[in-house]
């Protein structure tokens, strides 16, 4: 598949985003507030504080970015919005470095902030898609782009670990310096688009943030008449809650489990190594299986991860357990960027391209902005059974909820197949 300089440059930007992504929402912004920022707190407050600034910035997010979307399809604005929250984000990544020692409030503010702009922008950003490829090249072009944004995550994360090897792992200095270079890596990698990608015409129809919001709320309204498009988001919210939970649980799980942190550390990079690789073989495959096939396969893949997480409780060793634990990261290493590329593909197959910022707006309230029934089960687990494995295992039942939801959906090159 050859590449036009405007698909190049859109793929470029997961590549960016994908540096907040790691460095920042992952690794090094919880270990800054917990054990800098927020000294003063009980380490349970400072964990509950995280986990409900994160919570409100994806609910805040996603009343902007269907909002924000409407007036960016009518006004042909998608970059411009885009150009609008990645700037915030960069800058609050940033504005981080000036936070001092006990500067809790100031930055859950900039976290929120930062988070907000990155998860925002990544709904113009996925609704670019429909204006640089045709239909029928979203899934090899959804899949590259999640490929290269494995890369395009690892290589700053490997600086960072470099510069934190010279002046020590516990330097405040070392991670306030990872997140420059996340936002360097950010806006320096995002350019191109903004220069080589070109929104195809629509018909103009200029509208204020009022009428955004009136065209939002219709919307909302009328997508019911998109039969396909409401059943495939009812699908994606009950397995992309379970692919999200897993990754989010990794860490306090290998905790429960009496994985050493060196292996979990090593484990995130592993995974950045295999995404590559089976992200783009499953674009590959797309070509000649039904991207909708390739799904359930990721799907059946998790079902299996999620039992392979609940036998480790019942291992007798710790060796066992790590291996039981080395198996289900490798798994997901193979699937999560396939389930996660061609989810998008065959999001956009469904949606009226002049409206794509305002559907993707939805798209990710349904699925990046969520995690809602993962957290619940782990929760219900604990209090049934005192072990938190066992709730990864009930999430086969979400996942296998939404691959029957998914077989209802009528996907159009399947028709034309």
């Amino acid at each position: 598949m050859k590449l036009s300089r405007a698909q190049l440059s859109w793929i470029l930007y997961d590549m960016a985003n994908a540096a907040f992504a790691l460095i920042v929402r992952t690794v090094f912004a919880p270990i800054f507030f917990k054990n800098y920022a927020a000294e003063n707190l009980a380490p349970a407050v400072a964990t509950s504080y995280w986990g409900f600034v994160s919570s409100a910035a994806g609910i805040a997010a996603g009343i902007l970015a269907p909002w924000l979307g409407t007036i960016a399809d009518a006004n042909s604005g998608r970059k411009k919005y885009l150009g609008i929250f990645m700037s915030a984000g960069i800058l609050a990544t940033v504005a981080l470095c000036f936070a001092r020692r006990g500067d809790a409030s100031l930055v859950l503010w900039l976290y929120f902030i930062s988070l907000v702009a990155y998860m925002g922008g990544n709904s113009f950003y996925d609704s670019l898609l429909v204006d640089v490829s045709s239909r029928g090249g979203f899934h090899r072009l959804s899949s590259m782009a999640y490929a290269w944004g494995y890369i395009g995550g690892m290589i700053p994360f490997l600086l960072c670990l470099g510069l934190l090897m010279i002046v020590g792992s516990d330097s405040i200095f070392g991670v306030k310096c990872s997140f420059v270079i996340a936002a360097a890596w950010w806006g320096t990698l995002a350019w191109p688009l903004f220069r080589n990608v070109r929104e195809k015409p629509r018909a103009s129809q200029r509208i204020n943030p009022l009428d955004g919001f009136r065209r939002l709320i219709a919307t909302a309204r009328e997508i019911g008449n998109y039969r396909n498009v409401v059943i495939f988001l009812a699908a994606y919210f009950l397995y992309i809650d379970g692919v999200g939970t897993i990754f989010m649980m990794a860490a306090p799980l290998s905790q429960d489990i009496g994985i050493p942190p060196g292996w979990l550390f090593g484990t995130i990079l592993a995974l950045q190594f295999l995404g590559f690789p089976f992200t783009i073989l499953y674009g590959r495959l797309a070509r000649r299986i039904p991207a909708r096939k390739l799904v359930y396969l990721a799907i059946g893949i998790y079902v299996l991860i999620t039992l392979i997480v609940g036998i480790i409780p019942s291992l007798g060793s710790a060796d066992a357990k790590l291996a039981a634990f080395l198996i289900a990261a490798f798994l997901i290493g193979t699937s999560q960027g396939g389930i996660q590329s061609l989810s998008r593909s065959l999001f956009s197959e469904l949606i009226p391209r002049e409206r794509a910022s305002e559907f993707f707006g939805f798209y990710n309230i349904f699925g990046k902005f969520t995690t809602v029934l993962g957290p619940i089960l782990i929760g219900v687990a604990v209090w049934l059974f005192g072990r938190s494995e066992y709730g990864i295992t009930l999430l086969a039942v979400p996942f296998l909820a939404g691959a029957w939801l998914l077989s209802r959906v009528a996907v159009p090159s399947e028709r034309r197949s």
